[in-house]
């Protein structure tokens, strides 16, 4: 297997599992969340949770802050590997950097 072809497995294989893990922590966020007050339903009688799961939040906080590390990681891979071979730069990487870092920032100063 030729190196590009290698660089090309190691770069998929970060940016798939970045993805994915990003992907769970939005499942996790529709948890950790409070429900909307949709006044249509507040006249039915139905009943809302108002406050954040401490538990699933701080889950959420972990998840997003592990995305933006392997995010970087292979953020890093990706420049090395496009300075060093005729790859080039990969946008879903930079896009998920950024994703998780302005997700993070939010859930560790927002909420």
């Amino acid at each position: 297997m030729s190196k590009v072809r290698t660089f090309q497995i190691i770069l998929a294989t970060l940016s798939i599992l970045g993805w994915a893990l990003a992907v769970y922590a939005l499942l996790v966020f529709g948890e950790a969340r409070p429900d909307r007050e949709v006044g249509a339903y507040l006249s039915r009688g139905a009943t809302f949770r108002i406050y954040w799961d401490p538990h699933r939040t701080q889950l959420l906080q972990y998840l997003i802050w592990v995305c933006g590390g392997i995010s970087l990681v292979s953020l890093a891979f990706n420049y090395y590997v496009a300075h060093h071979s005729k790859l080039g730069y990969w946008f879903n990487i930079p896009l998920l950097f950024l994703t998780s870092l302005v997700a993070g920032l939010y859930v560790h100063f927002v909420i």
